[in-house]
């Protein structure tokens, strides 16, 4: 779910660094909602329109509406907000981006990333024509602060004038997510007096641990024509370190996932 505006924004860092001021429409299909790897109980999909506003500088605001589907609801679930700067040197050798997002979810939502309410992220890319090369990091508010690093592989693979004048980008990629997690932990210690065991006393802790997140292994297939962009995003994610404590359980396992989006700038 935090990746929707990356994604959002993939055929424009992939294609060229725009010069013009744009006003874009999307929307996407996500067969399986997840937060690196982990999932709710309902195992949600989700559908998210969007709409986005580039300006020439590479300033940019976008805001998402999610809605969800599973076995038991279809409902609006979250507007996402994010603005940023996405920016490049001359030789387009090197590409990053700067962004703060805001998360305005129902209260009735029990998406595993719904605690979030804020997040800053930081993002830079070594291009050349072999492997693209990218490190990110990320702060997370919720009622806690986590943070957040990736490193990603890529490899652009460009076809043009495909049915006229129509361009065709394959991105494989992989990528490792890590960042800290909070919990509690709740243990009984016994009270003793004297030496003599009398009661047992419950005693909950706040607790925060850095740990690998997730891999994923993805293969944006993207086609461009004119104003029109389509992205189908198969993905692979490999969850890691599941917290499983009887005071708090994470839920995941390896999950094959699409995304398929529809966009136009206008």
């Amino acid at each position: 779910m935090l990746r929707i505006i990356a994604l959002l924004l993939l055929p424009t860092a992939i294609f060229a660094q725009d010069t013009t001021t744009h006003f874009s429409v999307a929307a996407t299909y996500n067969t399986g909602l997840n937060y690196y790897g982990r999932v709710d109980s309902l195992h949600s999909k989700g559908f998210y329109p969007s709409v986005g506003l580039t300006l020439k500088n590479g300033l940019y605001a976008t805001s998402t509406f999610v809605f969800i589907q599973n076995s038991l609801t279809n409902q609006y679930a979250a507007t996402l907000v994010e603005g940023g700067y996405n920016f490049n040197n001359k030789k387009n050798t090197w590409a990053g981006s700067l962004s703060v997002s805001k998360f305005f979810y129902q209260a009735d939502v029990s998406l595993v990333q719904s605690a979030i309410k804020e997040m800053a992220s930081f993002s830079l890319t070594h291009l050349n024509k072999i492997i693209n090369v990218t490190a990110s990091a990320n702060v997370k508010f919720s009622g806690y602060t986590d943070i957040g690093v990736q490193a990603g592989l890529d490899h652009i693979i460009k076809f043009t004038n495909v049915l006229g004048q129509g361009v065709i980008v394959l991105d494989p990629s992989a990528n490792v997510f890590a960042g800290t997690q909070n919990f509690t932990k709740t243990e009984y210690q016994k009270k003793n007096i004297l030496l003599f065991p009398v009661a047992e006393q419950e005693i909950t802790t706040n607790s925060k641990r850095f740990n690998l997140l997730s891999y994923e292994f993805s293969f944006p297939i993207i086609y461009g024509y004119k104003k029109l962009n389509l992205i189908l995003n198969p993905a692979y994610v490999l969850p890691q370190n599941l917290i499983n404590l009887p005071s708090q359980q994470e839920l995941g396992a390896p999950l094959f996932y699409l995304t398929a989006t529809a966009k136009v700038t206008l």
